[in-house]
C-alpha cells in the first residue's frame, strides 16, 4: 500500500503521468496545401504541457524541421502531374495526437519546378569537414550550380551535388550555393558559412547589421478591434558573428516626430501599451550565424484608435554587443496602423481619371471619422494586343500611367486611409478582350495584372467587358464566352494571391459577357465557383447587381449611380438596400474639381452621399475642406487646395 501511494504521489508531479491527460494544440491546425514548386515555409506553433513533443511525417517529400515550439513545414518539388497526399502527426506525452493533412498539387502544363534537399543552411567548421550531399529535384532537362569557389569545393553527379569547405586559417566566411534549372529559370539557394580559423575576432573590427521585415508594413484593425496582429522582424549581420551577438528591439516614440519632419507626414504614435515585443526585445545571434528574428504583437483596442488616422509603430534596433553597429538606413522598421470602419453597406467609387484626381476621395468623411468611400476604382486601363510582340498586354494611357508611376503621392494616401485602390480593365477596340482569351492567355494576362498590383501597390483589379472586337486567333485567343471571362477572373485572383502579400480583390462591372451567370471554373477536375475568385460586383447605371454563384448580396452593389448624369438616391432608398442585405453602393464619375474636361458635380454628389450616410449610418458627411486638381493630361496635383 505504501509503495503504491508513493508511486502515485511521484506520478502527480510528472508531466507525462498516465493519470494526467496532457494538453496539445497546433496553430494553425488546418490542412496545408502546397503547389508543385516555389513554396513558402508554413510555420506551425505547438503548445503542450508535456515535457516534450515529437512529429512523424507520412510522405518522404514533406520537409519538416522542429525548433522550440515551432515546426516549419515545406515540400520538395513535385515533378509529376499527380497530386501527392501526406500527413504530419504531432504527439506530446499522452495527449490526443494532432494530425495535419499535407497535400501537394501536381505539375501544371509547362511548369518547371526545382528544389534542394536538405535545404537548411550549411555551417562548416574551420577545418576537418566532411562532405555534404545535396539532392536536386527538378523536371528540367538539366541544372547548373554556383558556389563560393574561393573556399568551397563542389561536384555534380546525377541528381546529387556534393559540397565541402576548404580548411580556413583566416576570418569566418559566408556565401550561397545557387542551383538553377536549364529551363524556366527556377533557382534554389542554400546559405553556407564557415567558422574562422581563429575564434578570436580581429581587434577593433566592427560588423554592421540591418533591421528588416518581410511582412506588410500597413496594418488595418477592424472597428471592434478583437484580433491581435503578429509581425516578425529580422536583424541580419553583413558578416558571420564570431561570438554570440545580442541586439535589442525598442519602441522609440521620438522617431515618429523626426520621421514626420523629414517626410512631411502626419503619423501619430501608436500606443506603446498595445505593442508587445517578445523576449524583452532581445534578439540573439549565435556565433557562426548571421541573423536572428523576433516577434512583435500589436494588441488592438478600438477605444485607442481613431478613424482616418494613421499610427506609426516605431521599432528600433540597438546593438548590445561590442563590435556590432546598426546601419543608419536600416535602424528602424515602421509599421503603419489604421482602423477600418463598421459600415454594413459600403461605397465604391469609379473615378474617370481622364478628368478627375482620385485623391478627392480622401476629403469625404463621416461625422464619426470613418471614410465615406471604402474603395476607389481607377477607370481605366485597357486590354490590348501588341502585334509586334505577339502578346496581350495591359495598356495604360498617359493619365493611368501617371497615377501608377506616382503611386506613392497619388494612390498610397488613399490606401493609408483604409480606402482600397483597384485598377479597372476594359477593351480598347482591338481583338483583345476580357472574355476572349484562351486558358493559357488568361493565365499569362492574369499574372501581368498581379505583377502590376504588386509593383504599384494596388488592392485589386476590376473587369469591364466593353469596346472589344473579338476576332483574335492563335495561342492567346479563344472564342469569346462567359466561360473565358470567368477563367480570366480565376487566373487573376490566383496570381494576386500568390504574388501580393496583402488582400486583393477581383471586382466586376456587369456588361457584355460579364454577368451574374458566370460559370464555375474547373481545374484538374476541381470546381471553383465564381464566389471563390470574385469579391464584389456592380450593375450598369441605375441597376442592382445579382450575385454570382456562391456569393450573397453582401458582395453586390444595390445601386450604380452615375453622378455626371445627375442620378440620385434617397435616404430611405439607401436604407432599404442595406436592409435587403446589399453590401455596396457604386458611384460613377464623381468629380468635385472640374479641372478636367467636365464641370464639377460636387454639390449634387455631396447631397447623395449625405442621403446614404443618414439612411444607413445615422450620421452625415462632413463638409469637405479641400479639392485635388487634375493639371493636364498625365499630370495630377498631389497638393490639397482649400474650397472657397
Amino acid at each position: 500500500m505504501f509503495a503504491i501511494s508513493s508511486g502515485a504521489l511521484v506520478g502527480c508531479n510528472d508531466d507525462d503521468d498516465v493519470n494526467k491527460k496532457n494538453s496539445l494544440s497546433v496553430t494553425p491546425a488546418s490542412a496545408i496545401e502546397f503547389k508543385a514548386g516555389d513554396n513558402q515555409d508554413v510555420v506551425l506553433t505547438v503548445k503542450t504541457d508535456a515535457k516534450s513533443w515529437a512529429f512523424e511525417k507520412n510522405g518522404e517529400w514533406i520537409v519538416a524541421k522542429q525548433d522550440g515550439d515551432k515546426l516549419t513545414v515545406n515540400a520538395q518539388a513535385n515533378t509529376t502531374e499527380s497530386v501527392r497526399p501526406g500527413r504530419i502527426t504531432i504527439t506530446a506525452g499522452n495527449a490526443e495526437p494532432v494530425n495535419i493533412n499535407v497535400n501537394q498539387k501536381g505539375l501544371e502544363v509547362g511548369e518547371i519546378v526545382l528544389s534542394i534537399s536538405p535545404s537548411d543552411p550549411i555551417g562548416f567548421e574551420a577545418t576537418g569537414n566532411k562532405a555534404v550531399e545535396l539532392t536536386v529535384t527538378t523536371n528540367a532537362p538539366d541544372w547548373t550550380f554556383s558556389y563560393p569557389e574561393e573556399w568551397m569545393t563542389a561536384e555534380k553527379q546525377g541528381d546529387k551535388l556534393t559540397v565541402n569547405a576548404k580548411d580556413n586559417t583566416g576570418d569566418a566566411r559566408v556565401g550561397q550555393i545557387v542551383v538553377t534549372s536549364s529551363e524556366g529559370e527556377k533557382t534554389a539557394k542554400i546559405a553556407v558559412s564557415q567558422k574562422a580559423g581563429s575564434e578570436n575576432p580581429t581587434p577593433g573590427e566592427e560588423i554592421a547589421g540591418s533591421l528588416s521585415t518581410a511582412d506588410d508594413l500597413n496594418i488595418q484593425f477592424a472597428h471592434d478591434a478583437v484580433e491581435p496582429v503578429k509581425k516578425t522582424l529580422t536583424f541580419t549581420l553583413e558578416k558571420t558573428a564570431m561570438v554570440e551577438t545580442k541586439v535589442k528591439l525598442v519602441f522609440d516614440e521620438r522617431h515618429v516626430e523626426e520621421y514626420n519632419f523629414d517626410h512631411a507626414t502626419e503619423y501619430v504614435v501608436f500606443p506603446e501599451k498595445l505593442c508587445t515585443i517578445a523576449n524583452d526585445g532581445v534578439m540573439t545571434i549565435p556565433a557562426g550565424e548571421t541573423s536572428a528574428q523576433i516577434e512583435v504583437t500589436l494588441t488592438p483596442s478600438a477605444s485607442d484608435l481613431e478613424y482616418v488616422t494613421t499610427y506609426m509603430v516605431p521599432l528600433q534596433a540597438v546593438a548590445q554587443t561590442e563590435g556590432i553597429v546598426v546601419k543608419d538606413e536600416a535602424e528602424y522598421v515602421d509599421f503603419l496602423v489604421s482602423r477600418i470602419g463598421s459600415k454594413k453597406i459600403r461605397n465604391i467609387c469609379y473615378f474617370e481619371v481622364n478628368d478627375c484626381n482620385p485623391l478627392n476621395a480622401i476629403e469625404y468623411i463621416l461625422e464619426d471619422g470613418q471614410p465615406f468611400f471604402d474603395a476607389v476604382v481607377l477607370f481605366a486601363g485597357n486590354i490590348n494586343w501588341d502585334a509586334s510582340k505577339q502578346k496581350v498586354y495591359m495598356n495604360a494611357n498617359p493619365n493611368v500611367q501617371a497615377l501608377l508611376d506616382n503611386s506613392e503621392e497619388l494612390l498610397q494616401p488613399l490606401r493609408k486611409k483604409g480606402i482600397k485602390v483597384l485598377l479597372d480593365i476594359l477593351g480598347n477596340h482591338d481583338q483583345a478582350g476580357i472574355a476572349g482569351l484562351s486558358d493559357w492567355g488568361c493565365e499569362q494576362f492574369g499574372k501581368e495584372l498581379a505583377q502590376i498590383c504588386l509593383d504599384y501597390k494596388l488592392d485589386g483589379i476590376g473587369f469591364d467587358d466593353e469596346y472589344s472586337r473579338y476576332y483574335g486567333s492563335g495561342k492567346w485567343f479563344a472564342g469569346p464566352s462567359s466561360q473565358q471571362a470567368a477563367r480570366l477572373c480565376y487566373e487573376t485572383k490566383k496570381a494576386m494571391k500568390e504574388l501580393c502579400p496583402w488582400e486583393t480583390w477581383v471586382h466586376l462591372y456587369y456588361l457584355g459577357y460579364i454577368q451574374s451567370s458566370l460559370p464555375s471554373v474547373f481545374i484538374d477536375g476541381v470546381e471553383h465557383k465564381p464566389s471563390e475568385f470574385i469579391d464584389n460586383v456592380c450593375a450598369d447605371y441605375g441597376g442592382s447587381a445579382r450575385p454570382v454563384n456562391g456569393m450573397g448580396l453582401s458582395g453586390c452593389a444595390g445601386n450604380s449611380i452615375q453622378l455626371n448624369y445627375g442620378y440620385s438616391i434617397s435616404s430611405s432608398g439607401a436604407k432599404a438596400l442595406m436592409n435587403q442585405g446589399y453590401g455596396w453602393i457604386m458611384w460613377f464619375a464623381f468629380d468635385p474639381s472640374g479641372t478636367g474636361t467636365v464641370s464639377n458635380n460636387r454639390s449634387h454628389s455631396l447631397r447623395q452621399f449625405r442621403n446614404v450616410a443618414e439612411g444607413c449610418y445615422e450620421q452625415s458627411v462632413r463638409d469637405p475642406k479641400n479639392v485635388y486638381n487634375k493639371i493636364s493630361e498625365g499630370q495630377y496635383d498631389p497638393a490639397p487646395h482649400p474650397i472657397n
